[in-house]
């Protein structure tokens, strides 16, 4: 248990350091594998913000699900009205214990939304901000690695469903595969780092890989990736291949 909360402590500070671009579309649902909220023992604070936005013509009633957090972490109600050729947002509180998990967006009209973390230090001041879409839909995916024994790759994958996600995970590289199996209960996420699974070589490439098993539970889920190299961070976008 210690273990893994400490693996998601350093990935929300990934999420909140991390500079992500993706491809963005209007869509009625939106999935944001991590959120964060909360305050941490040293003082400092993380916030989420969601931004939605409507270009339709028709006004767009839309509600934020938490997942892994309660809606008393949202500073205003979870449900919005978005008029055309307009936006709005909404922040969690973070003031609170440090806690983690997932968001659904789910909107009458087809939005563009994003969600900004935040994190400040205990006096206030910014220590790092960060912007990401909604994460996409696959059942297949991969994540390519470039390997020099600095970086090290984090995955967060969302359990959007109503069964349990199993996926085979695997880890190729220098003519070297690995396989295991995973769990990710429904309506949850899954956080960690290829390393914790692996063992990653100190150089060459290397691809992480996975697959989910609809013959025995959900066939599909949402996947963002995250490179880490010392002081520095940023996002790797995976491959969807179906």
């Amino acid at each position: 248990m210690t273990s893994r909360l400490r693996t998601t402590s350093l990935f929300i500070l990934f999420f909140l350091t991390a500079s992500f671009v993706h491809a963005q579309s209007a869509g009625t649902t939106h999935i944001f594998p991590q959120i964060a909220d909360g305050v941490s023992s040293d003082g400092s604070a993380f916030t989420s913000r969601f931004v939605i936005a409507s270009i339709g013509g028709f006004p767009a009633t839309c509600d934020i699900s938490l997942f892994g957090l309660g809606p008393e972490r949202l500073t205003v109600s979870a449900n919005v009205l978005v008029q055309p050729d307009s936006w709005q947002s909404i922040s969690t509180r973070g003031q609170d214990a440090l806690a983690a998990g997932y968001a659904r967006l789910n909107c009458s009209q087809p939005v563009f939304a994003s969600l900004t973390y935040s994190l400040q230090s205990a006096n206030g001041l910014p220590l790092g901000i960060a912007t990401v879409p909604g994460a996409p839909v696959a059942s297949h995916a991969l994540v390519p690695m470039v390997l020099n024994g600095r970086y090290r790759y984090g995955i967060a994958i969302a359990n959007d469903n109503d069964a349990q996600l199993t996926a085979i995970v695997t880890f190729t590289s220098n003519g070297m595969d690995a396989l295991r199996s995973i769990q990710v209960p429904a309506r949850s996420h899954y956080v960690i780092f290829v390393d914790e699974i692996f063992t990653v070589p100190a150089e060459g490439s290397g691809t992480f890989e996975i697959l989910a098993n609809g013959s025995t539970g959900a066939d599909h889920f949402n996947i963002t990736a995250l490179l880490f190299d010392q002081g520095a961070f940023t996002n790797v976008v995976p491959a969807v291949i179906f």
